[in-house]
């Protein structure tokens, strides 16, 4: 199983599972993602960089 890094609104790095990804939404120009059910992760990426991650990181 491969995962994708996102980077927290502190600065942390997460390594997530693109495929628990069950929402996401765009927060003062921030992307913010919802983890199978669990609370959002507020990312420093926008929206469009968290789609071209996406899109880039599928096989």
């Amino acid at each position: 199983m491969e995962f994708m890094e996102i980077t927290d609104n502190k600065g942390n790095l997460h390594y997530i599972n693109p495929s628990h990804i069950s929402a996401m939404c765009e927060i003062e120009g921030k992307c913010k993602l919802n983890l199978m059910g669990q609370d959002y992760m507020f990312t420093k990426e926008t929206m469009e960089e968290v789609k071209v991650h996406l899109i880039s990181f599928r096989h």
